[in-house]
């Protein structure tokens, strides 16, 4: 009778413990990686003066592998940051669900993330475990006295050999003991392609008084088109598939790098919604063939700004469950890449004779843009930018 009382008080003052399962893993899941998201996309915006493309679901992740290794106030501010969950259970799911989505989209994207920490300070088998069995990053120990040495490995672990597209050099490992870098590499086929034969020169206008030249892209069809009047933006969506789809973001007016402020007052389910409520229209598509590729560096900067400050100080940073050793994050970098072309793996589309074009939408992004590449299964941000300077890729 005791112990049924006691369980009763508990449960009136500390309420019935959620369930553990994919629904309510996804329901923590939505919401904490969206507002993270666009808080740091709308910061890396004003910090690389709007032409980017970033990947906010992996500095994301990155800091939920540093959360595995944090103790304290160090861990605390990271959760708070992140709205991590406390549970290794909901940990474990939502580390699942990221694996599922990996292999669905590894024909599509290269993802490669490592932490990288000094010989010198043993890492504890445990955390290697835990993040090995989450999936999270490649725990690597260096020689980071031998610069060079290190940041060739580096490479060898991202499989390229371009120091520019890496995130770290030789330079990074003096006066570091631990650094995190992330590479994310996004190219995929149109569910509906566009025919490289109607793509041609047209300009695009970056500055009210200067224009530049791209390779515009051309097709007419039946797309989800809607009008976002809360951003007082014109949205279209192409979809590579059923599960990944690109938002393409026109702002009416204003810069298209300040969208992403604007996003804090809206949710993804907003645009999909008004996509659903519309239907599909008739829209005369041109968009530019474009490559981006941005290294953003300074992300202890940024992630300060947002909360996360003890991680990335010497004297303040536990990172007890990762080593005894005194350690903080030295670096953290991530590099995305995104190239976007014609090409396309379903070549039965509408024949375009038996469209009337006077009732098309006319959607052309001759002018700085944004855009959201999003999984719609999880309602997650893979990719996001800007683009602002034009290039004739």
């Amino acid at each position: 009778m005791l112990k049924l009382l006691i369980l009763l008080l508990f449960t009136l003052v500390f309420g019935e413990r959620p369930r553990c399962d994919e629904r309510t893993a996804l329901i923590a899941l939505r919401k904490p990686s969206y507002d993270f998201s666009i808080e740091i996309l709308d910061r890396v915006s004003q910090d690389t003066y709007g032409h980017f493309v970033f990947s906010p679901i992996s500095t994301w992740l990155q800091l939920l592998a540093l959360a595995e290794g944090a103790q304290g106030k160090t861990q605390n501010e990271i959760i708070k940051v992140t709205k991590y969950h406390r549970r290794y259970c909901f940990r474990k799911l939502v580390r699942e669900i990221f694996n599922s989505l990996h292999e669905e989209v590894s024909h599509m994207s290269n993802h490669r993330s490592i932490i990288a920490v000094d010989r010198l300070f043993e890492v504890k088998d445990s955390f290697k475990r835990r993040i090995e069995t989450l999936n999270a990053a490649k725990v690597i120990s260096l020689n980071f006295k031998d610069a060079n040495q290190s940041a060739n490995i580096v490479r060898k672990v991202f499989k390229t050999d371009k120091e520019d597209t890496v995130g770290v050099d030789a330079q990074d490992f003096d006066m570091t003991v631990l650094l995190i870098s992330d590479q994310h590499y996004m190219k995929a086929d149109w569910k509906r392609p566009f025919n490289p034969l109607d793509t041609k020169v047209e300009p695009f206008y970056f500055e009210e008084v200067k224009e530049g030249q791209v390779n515009m892209m051309n097709q007419i069809g039946y797309f989800n088109y809607t009008e976002v009047p809360f951003i007082d933006t014109q949205a279209l969506e192409l979809p590579f598939n059923d599960r990944i789809t690109m938002i393409l973001l026109l702002p009416n007016k204003g810069k298209a790098n300040d969208l992403f402020w604007s996003l804090r007052n809206i949710t993804l389910m907003t645009i999909f919604s008004s996509f659903k409520t519309n239907g599909p229209k008739l829209v005369n598509v041109k968009i530019p063939r474009w490559n981006q590729t941005t290294n953003v560096d300074n992300i202890p900067e940024l992630i300060s700004d947002m909360g996360v400050e003890r991680v990335f100080h010497p004297h303040l940073a536990n990172l007890r469950s990762m080593s005894d050793h005194r350690l903080f994050v030295s670096m953290m970098a991530n590099v995305a890449t995104i190239e976007v072309t014609e090409k396309g793996v379903v070549a039965k589309v509408v024949p375009e004779s038996l469209i009337d074009r006077r009732d098309a939408i006319d959607f052309t992004l001759n002018r700085p843009f944004a855009y959201l590449i999003v999984d719609k299964s999880i309602n997650v941000i893979l990719f996001a930018g800007v683009y602002l300077k034009p290039s004739r890729f």
